[in-house]
């Protein structure tokens, strides 16, 4: 296989692995939190060891307050100007999603898993919104971050990839079924998903679509391949290098139909995270009214 392959192979599996090591991490810290939260409800919500009222269970309520406050510079450093030199915003944006989470898991813990007020009630809810919101921005977030150019630029990498290996022939010559059934699945989905048109169901049909045509592009490579070693007659060698040529061709196969369904996706994902947008920013202002208004209440009353 031609070095210009490889490279462009790894390069992909390397960004795949990133990202699944980030979501991966991210899958395990909720499982966590959710652990915790379980625990802390069977051991705390009895009130027997502390109360919201006590000065543990008040200071407790006091940091995680704090903790959500603090959820507020992320905005701030997005959109003022003197805040936009302190680090990277990528850094920024994970650790406001990880406070968007322990922070509500701390208030819990300071009200007992219990509601024993209407503005308690109130607060808790819209922190509940809040968080539960965050989640699903930063889904859609991790869709549109590298942006609808740098999606297309993975796509182009990819398609140069396949048609070019040094030697004229395209990756694929030797499967022209595969070559074609990749280049119609391009074709379909930036055809679809023009000036932003994708529709809903266009938008689920072309996931669905990328994972049925990995698996049956997959099994033909290697009913190509196995076909191909049989008219042959490969040694003991070449099936060795034959398989190490299946792992390579299909990781390529894999990246370039997740390339060319996340550029197809992008406008639809780009829309979902506006939609998303209006509807978390209210949410935020209400939960800090309400909160605000807690812990005026608890010191007026």
């Amino acid at each position: 296989m031609s070095s210009v392959i490889q490279e462009g192979v790894q390069l992909e599996r390397r960004k795949a692995t990133r990202q699944e090591m980030k979501d991966s991490a991210w899958i395990v810290f909720l499982v966590v939190v959710t652990l915790i939260l379980i625990a802390g409800y069977f051991i705390f919500s009895s009130q027997k060891y502390f109360k919201p009222g006590d000065d543990f269970g008040y200071n407790l309520g006091l940091f995680g307050g704090i903790m959500l406050l603090t959820l507020l510079l992320y905005p701030l450093r997005k959109r003022v100007k003197i805040f936009r030199g302190l680090g990277l915003l990528p850094g920024w944006f994970k650790w406001h999603m990880v406070l968007g989470i322990v922070a509500p898991t701390i208030i819990l813990f300071h009200a007992t898993f219990q509601i024993k007020s209407v503005n308690a009630g109130v607060a808790l809810i819209c922190m509940f919104l809040v968080s539960g919101s965050g989640t699903f921005g930063r889904f859609f977030y991790t869709k549109i971050h590298h942006g609808l150019y740098g999606r297309q630029a993975t796509v182009n990498e990819l398609k140069s990839t396949l048609e070019n290996t040094g030697d004229v022939k395209s990756t694929f010559s030797f499967a022209p079924d595969i070559e074609r059934k990749l280049e119609d699945f391009r074709f379909q989905s930036e055809k679809n998903a023009q000036a932003g048109q994708l529709g809903l169901w266009r938008f689920v049909k072309i996931g669905i679509q990328t994972r049925q045509l990995s698996s049956s592009l997959v099994k033909e490579l290697h009913a190509v391949m196995h076909a191909q070693a049989i008219q042959k007659n490969f040694k003991l060698e070449e099936i060795h290098s034959m398989e190490e040529k299946f792992t390579e061709y299909r990781g390529l196969i894999n990246s370039y139909l997740i390339a060319v369904r996340d550029a197809s996706q992008f406008h639809t994902y780009e829309r979902l995270f506006s939609y998303w947008h209006i509807f978390h920013i209210p949410l935020v202002y209400m939960m800090v009214f309400s909160g605000f208004y807690h812990v005026y209440a608890v010191h007026a009353y």
